[in-house]
């Protein structure tokens, strides 16, 4: 009989040695699946952040794209105002101004709601290249500094995308 126990036990320890054998491996696996597990959500959460970057650039685009395309509108539309001042206009003529003027302040109210803001330097200000752009220089005034204002300049969320135009004093 003692032969048998040993053969029992020994196939028992066998048995046992298959077993951590097996966990071993197992717990391996797990470990392996666990990182990739990991990694994917990783991969997965950086590509949602990227996703809401890319989503949003791309409305600061088209944002954009649609400011610098009706900037010019809004310009001409303030030329064509000035020269009320030098042409005689009857009754409906002023109202039909006063109407294009109106149209003009709703589309600047506009402009503010989607983050775009116009900014007009005061004559005797510090010219900055950063923010304005000089057209012309007089020899008038004091050295470096805005003499006229040309057009006004826009930001839109803070970023210049027009510098104002201006005469610069030399």
């Amino acid at each position: 009989m003692p032969k048998q126990k040993d053969l029992k036990t020994k196939k028992n320890k066998v048995d046992i040695q298959q077993l951590v054998q097996t966990i071993d491996t197992l717990e391996d696996e797990k470990l392996e699946i666990t990182n990739q597990l990991k990694r994917a959500l990783a991969d997965y959460q950086n590509l949602e952040k990227n996703t809401v970057k890319l989503t949003h650039l791309r409305f600061l685009q088209t944002k954009k794209g649609l400011a610098e395309n009706i900037i010019p509108v809004v310009d001409a539309l303030t030329i064509a105002i000035k020269t009320k001042e030098t042409i005689q206009l009857d009754e409906k003529t002023q109202a039909w101004v006063a109407g294009i003027v109106a149209t003009i302040e709703n589309l600047e109210k506009v402009f503010i709601d989607i983050g775009l803001k116009k900014f007009v330097p005061e004559k005797g200000e510090q010219f900055d290249p950063n923010i304005h752009e000089a057209l012309t220089t007089v020899s008038d005034g004091k050295k470096d500094h805005i003499y006229d204002t040309i057009q006004p300049g826009y930001t839109l969320d803070d970023v210049i995308i027009r510098p104002a135009r201006v005469v610069v004093s030399k």
